[in-house]
């Protein structure tokens, strides 16, 4: 029996445990980009065979997947509906993660390693082509500069900020 204001053994462990569970939860919403420093890009699989891709879709009908270092995403088709859209950012990877090498996986016979290129960096984009019956299926990734694309909002969101105090 426990004595009144002293809370039992039990207790201690659910707090904890839930301390670290919300911890992995706001670790994973909040995860930084995969690599080992340098210029960072939002890696995007902006089409697979011409059509715009979706973070969500059926379970059992990815379009792809795209691995970087120890990371992991799935890939779906984007509706019909949704395909004037751009496609979503899947993961951040800096410059050398992205040229150690991309896993793209259509299926467990379909799949290569490419290797991205500085042209390709700079380019903002690269294809990469997956060997299939009957036709090869064609994969276009796309790359842009985190700081650049900060550059660019902050360039097109603020314009109006900057006002003459006097005036007040």
């Amino acid at each position: 029996m426990y004595r009144r204001g002293r809370a039992a053994p039990g207790w201690w462990g659910a707090v904890i445990f839930g301390v670290v569970l919300a911890g992995g939860f706001v670790g994973c919403a909040t995860a930084p980009a995969i690599g080992r420093g340098g210029p960072v890009y939002e890696v995007r699989v902006e089409t697979v065979d011409g059509m715009h891709t979706s973070l969500r879709g059926p379970a059992g009908r990815p379009a792809c997947i795209v691995q970087v270092a120890d990371r992991v995403a799935t890939v779906w088709l984007a509706s019909s509906t949704h395909a004037d859209r751009q496609s979503p950012v899947v993961f951040e990877a800096d410059a050398e993660a992205l040229k150690d090498g991309i896993l793209v996986e259509r299926n467990w016979n379909t799949a290569t390693v490419h290797n991205v290129t500085d042209d390709e960096l700079a380019a903002g984009a690269a294809v990469v082509t997956l060997p299939a019956n009957p036709r090869p299926i064609s994969v276009e990734l796309r790359f842009d500069l985190v700081s650049r694309l900060a550059a660019h909002t902050a360039s097109t969101t603020l314009p109006n900020t900057a006002r003459d105090s006097s005036s007040r």
